[in-house]
């Protein structure tokens, strides 16, 4: 047992970088007290992709780009947690180019690996990781690719630039990982992801590059195992606390307002937040990054039958951005340059938006998508959902975004963990399970001399 005078740990946010980190560390002997609006563990992964959590609703692919198995390694430290929760996945992406035909480049073996695999000869592939290596160290205005002048606009005749594959796979790439436009993607931020070592270029991945989590083992089976361990190591659970404000001296956070209740902060203890950026920015203003998250529109349309294979087409297409086909679902994130009404008259484009999905899926998948669903009598598509929302993931300025992996808390013992912090990893559950890797690391150090 922890004597009264130990450091303690304050983890605000139970999601699941908030309940993977305050479960290691009591496991780890550390006093933790885990803190959440809601109910705590619980993720952002819902069946469908329902809205979670409350008051920030979310569009989570089921699919995520995952080159380490950070995310399969993690949850088998829990035998209790079946393998099945994350399964390998099959990616490509298709990409256009006028006059020629349709490329698809497989991205089973790492997006950077089948970038550079792809060109012709030797030079050329050397050129290519070298522009990918050095993107990593970009201006900070330097975006992924330049916004188009629109002519109908300015009343003048403009020839538009015509994009290379390399380019278009670029651009796609930029809007689907961070969901933001390319022209508003720094190259930095996408540099890094691609690039994050320089084995990187000769790596060659034996397991799958992308993977798939089911929502369903997630959240009735794994976080409520994790939630067991938790309590069994003597972690405290308090929940319906939503943060308000963080009362500091210069060096040191010294209170939680939780509404009316005040939380007393030693300078041995620390303080994590694992926080929505909306929130996260409410308490922590001089955080160093904007408030409004990136967005994401999306069509969830309902299949029949499972698919056999989680598998995703990330397309470079005016209509649809990604197609991801897990479980019962297939989910369409579609072109941020779409416009798309939000009164709720988006069934309008449903049937146009399903068409050009199983024309994709057809051409880079080889997959029949009318053996999976079902269509009523009458209708032009399966049933779906629409879902208009936030991202998890703020939508960085380039000169924010070159230096994310700079941002730093305003004190000492604050923390930050989420998949908007790692810089090597897109968002997603890979960015989650590298975030809480990285801060339980920090957390011991600060604790170890705390404990001296």
């Amino acid at each position: 047992m922890a004597s009264f005078a130990a450091p303690r740990l304050h983890v605000i946010g139970a999601g699941l970088a908030g309940s993977a980190l305050a479960t290691q560390m009591a496991q780890d002997g550390v006093s933790v007290t885990l803190y959440d609006s809601g109910e705590p563990f619980a993720s952002r992964w819902t069946r469908g992709m329902k809205t979670s959590p409350k008051n920030h609703k979310v569009a989570e692919p089921e699919i995520f780009y995952d080159p380490e198995d950070l995310v399969r390694h993690f949850f088998s430290q829990w035998p209790e947690i079946p393998r099945k929760l994350i399964r390998p996945a099959h990616a490509v992406i298709g990409l256009k180019h006028p006059g020629r035909s349709p490329a698809i480049i497989d991205l089973d073996h790492g997006i950077a690996a089948a970038l550079i695999a792809r060109r012709p000869t030797i030079f050329a592939r050397l050129f290519t990781a070298w522009n990918l290596w050095f993107s990593r160290y970009a201006s900070e205005d330097r975006r992924v690719s330049q916004r188009m002048r629109v002519a109908a606009d300015l009343g003048e005749d403009m020839e538009t630039p015509t994009a290379t594959y390399h380019q278009g796979a670029l651009a796609t790439l930029a809007e689907v990982l961070f969901s933001m436009p390319a022209h508003n993607c720094s190259a930095a931020l996408l540099g890094r992801v691609l690039m994050p070592t320089l084995r990187e270029i000769r790596r060659h991945n034996a397991s799958h590059a992308f993977a798939a989590i089911d929502p369903i083992i997630l959240n009735d089976i794994a976080l409520p195992t994790m939630r067991d361990h938790f309590i069994a190591a003597g972690g405290d659970i308090i929940s319906g606390m939503e943060l308000g404000d963080i009362d500091s001296t210069t060096d040191f956070a010294t209170d939680l307002f939780f509404g009316d209740d005040q939380i007393e902060v030693r300078p041995q203890d620390a303080v994590v937040l694992a926080l929505h950026p909306r929130p996260l920015c409410d308490a922590v203003p001089d955080i160093g990054i904007p408030p409004a998250p990136a967005h994401r529109r999306t069509f969830v349309f309902q299949a029949s039958k499972s698919f056999a294979e989680p598998c995703c087409v990330l397309a470079d297409d005016d209509l649809v951005r990604a197609i991801y086909c897990n479980r019962r679902h297939i989910q369409v994130s579609m072109n941020s340059s779409l416009i798309l009404p939000s009164d709720g008259t988006a069934v309008q484009l449903a049937a146009t938006i399903w068409q050009r999905v199983t024309e994709l899926c057809d051409q880079h998948l080889n997959l029949d998508l009318s053996e999976r669903t079902k269509i009523e009598t009458g209708d032009e598509h399966p049933a779906f959902s629409y879902v208009d929302c936030e991202a998890p993931f703020p939508e960085l300025s380039p000169g924010v975004a070159a230096l994310r992996h700079r941002i730093t808390p305003p004190w000492r013992n604050l923390f930050l963990c989420g998949d908007a912090f790692p810089p090597d990893y897109p968002p997603g559950p890979a960015a989650v399970i590298a975030s809480v890797m990285k801060v339980r690391a920090q957390l011991h150090e600060y604790l170890k001399l705390r404990d001296l």
